[in-house]
């Protein structure tokens, strides 16, 4: 399994860094992690164009044949079990998912529309760089979920 996630921003602090980084070793046990982060630079204020252009240069880093999950505040929500059901339904089917976290504006409607699941981590608003952390953990915890490791507790 090959996970990618491409998400639009900054490069973390330091220590968000840290943390990104300690999950991401633990699920390379299981999977490949590729984190890709676009910083675009843009003068236009137009919150469409801006998500336009964000769009194109997320779609030129999605791979053709992965399941593609966006991270939406409008999206499904799922306890952590719900959500390594669904990593694992996924692993059937698919050698590569793509996780898209869209910038402080959101996801272009055409992003959200090529994915075939919309997720939401939380209702909270929640700060775009710590939403690095909080996916790769759930994405270890639906690994330990899969493997009967002992770190999730019911």
């Amino acid at each position: 399994m090959i996970i990618k996630i491409i998400s639009i921003g900054s490069q973390p602090q330091k220590e968000i860094n840290q943390l990104i980084d300690s999950y991401t070793q633990k699920v390379s046990a299981y999977s490949k992690v590729e984190w890709i982060n676009l910083q675009l630079k843009l003068k236009d204020k137009n919150i469409k164009i801006k998500k336009e252009l964000e769009s194109q240069n997320i779609l030129s880093k999605i791979n053709s044949n992965a399941f593609i999950v966006s991270l939406d505040e409008k999206g499904q929500t799922f306890s952590s079990v719900e959500l390594s059901q669904q990593v694992e339904k996924i692993m059937l089917n698919h050698s590569n998912i793509n996780f898209i976290i869209g910038g402080a504006d959101g996801l272009d409607q055409g992003i959200l529309e090529k994915s075939n699941l919309v997720m939401s981590l939380s209702h909270l608003t929640l700060p775009h760089q710590l939403v690095k952390v909080f996916l790769i953990e759930q994405i270890y915890r639906s690994y330990s979920i899969i493997n009967n490791l002992p770190y999730h507790r019911e």
